[in-house]
């Protein structure tokens, strides 16, 4: 059967299970689907149909029918996407999971949240905060998809304190139709709850997470919730350089005084672009014309907790600050207001898009190289004349090895040609530049950065197993651990 004629063919088959209103094969509908921000470098592909499902039994009889023909499948969450990750590079079905938006259970006593994929962080959170809990959100929109976060092990606000593992079971639809339910969900008992991940045998939900949908459809997961802060209070620490911010952010990590720890720089002309509109934006024209060609260098701390225990955390952290030679600087009311709001409930506001796009390459490091990392990435943005640099590193709890996340940000328009030549040739040269100074990982298994066959018997394990899952291959085909 040609493919054209097989694509039709499906078509009418999606239809009996969802219905003719949830499926299209109409250009006006899969051109949305075709790139994201990083489109220069994962070129552009348009889905043959796009499918929205509503029930797990959907989408189980959606993966028999792609899997018997060996269509692929890509499924999407909330559309809140980067760097190629939902990108159909092969075609063939467009899974949007956006129907799926139900939050199935809020549980204060165990402090969990059961929700299904498409549900937003800012919907969970509207949902939890009536409890006096909390969602751990990520510095993103707040229409991101929770789960979809979780299971790429998203970097949030507060991961100096609570790390970047907030999931706890899943249940996934597998390639094959199949439905798989990880933890004490498979426990044969009573009304079982999906309490823990850990009681029969290994934890298998994280071999399901930072897979970007290459193993299964998440159909559902519960994640952990936290208690409230009594008190939550931001500061912004200027420093004279990079190294000077290393040690206090190790001891304030160690030492747990802080929930979040995000030492940054910018280049004036970010600085600029980032504040513009925002209650920062007088201090930091005086700020970018005070430094001149130099950058600004800060950390943003945030204390918090029961008031008792936070008042103890600050006492330390300006203790360690002082010794430091940090300058704690005064915030604007408005400004410590916003921060509080885009650490406690959701992100309110994304200033990196301001320029048109935001370049990333994410990477988990050694917090002491940090000052490495980011000279060797100022120097090659600036070396393609890329002068819009922002810089961050955040210790990340469980702290050791002195993990850090890391990203080295570039704010620059992909509708110009040039720029778009100059910064894929930006971006291989960043990726080798990392490797040689030393780095953990890459922060996702991003397409064009993780390559499973350089990994060694870890890669090869990786691919083995997806080959194991989905023998077809049609699970987002193109993306990590196969390209």
């Amino acid at each position: 059967m040609k493919r054209k004629g097989k694509m039709r063919r499906i078509e009418k088959l999606l239809i009996d299970i969802v219905g003719q209103e949830h499926v299209s094969s109409d250009v006006s509908d899969l051109v949305a689907y075709e790139r994201d921000d990083q489109f220069f470098l994962i070129p552009p592909h348009r889905p043959d149909v796009v499918v929205r499902p509503s029930t797990k039994e959907e989408i189980q009889a959606i993966l028999r029918l792609a899997n018997k023909y060996r269509v692929p499948v890509v499924p999407l969450a909330s559309g809140i996407n980067r760097k190629g990750l939902c990108i159909p590079s092969k075609g063939g079905i467009m899974l949007d999971l956006r129907r799926m938006n139900r939050i199935l259970e809020i549980n204060e006593e165990m402090m969990t949240a059961t929700i299904e994929p498409a549900v937003s962080f800012g919907q969970l959170v509207n949902e939890v905060r009536k409890t006096g809990l909390r969602v751990i959100t990520p510095w993103a929109p707040s229409t991101a998809s929770v789960l979809a976060n979780y299971m790429l092990r998203g970097i949030y606000g507060p991961a100096t304190r609570y790390g970047t593992d907030h999931l706890i079971s899943i249940e996934v639809v597998l390639p094959n139709g199949d439905l798989l339910q990880t933890g004490s969900l498979n426990t044969p008992t009573t009304n079982p709850k999906p309490y823990c991940n850990i009681v029969n045998g290994p934890d298998l939900c994280k071999l399901f997470q930072a897979n970007p949908g290459t193993f299964g459809v998440l159909t559902k997961g519960t994640i952990r919730l936290y208690p409230m802060p009594e008190v939550m209070k931001p500061f912004m620490v200027a420093y004279p350089n990079y190294e000077s911010m290393v040690k206090p952010a190790i001891e304030l990590t160690i030492k747990d005084v802080v929930e979040a720890c995000w030492t940054m720089t910018f280049t004036p002309s970010s600085l600029r672009t980032l504040t513009k509109g925002s209650h920062l934006e007088s201090v930091s024209v005086q700020l970018a014309e005070a430094m001149g060609s130099e950058d600004f260098l800060t950390m943003w701390l945030y204390v918090a907790g029961e008031r008792e225990r936070a008042e103890k955390d600050e006492e330390i952290m300006r203790k360690i600050v002082a010794e430091s030679g940090g300058t704690i600087l005064p915030l604007p009311p408005e400004s410590e207001e916003e921060m509080i709001k885009d650490e406690i409930w959701e992100r309110t506001s994304v200033r990196g898009w301001k320029k048109g796009n935001l370049y990333g390459c994410s990477f988990y490091g050694v917090m002491k190289l940090a000052p490495t990392y980011y000279r060797v990435c100022r120097k090659l943005s600036f070396k393609y004349g890329f002068d819009e640099f922002h810089y961050e590193a955040v210790p990340v709890a469980p702290f050791h090895g002195q993990l850090s996340y890391n990203d080295p940000c570039i704010l620059w328009d992909a509708g110009d040609p040039e720029q778009v030549r100059k910064m894929k040739k930006l971006h291989r040269e960043i990726m080798k530049a990392l490797l040689r100074t030393g780095i953990y990982g890459w922060f996702r298994p991003f397409p064009g950065v993780v390559d499973a066959s350089e990994l060694g018997k870890y890669g090869e394990l990786w691919i083995a197993v997806k080959k194991l899952i989905d023998p077809n291959n049609i699970m987002n085909p193109g993306k990590p651990p196969l390209s």
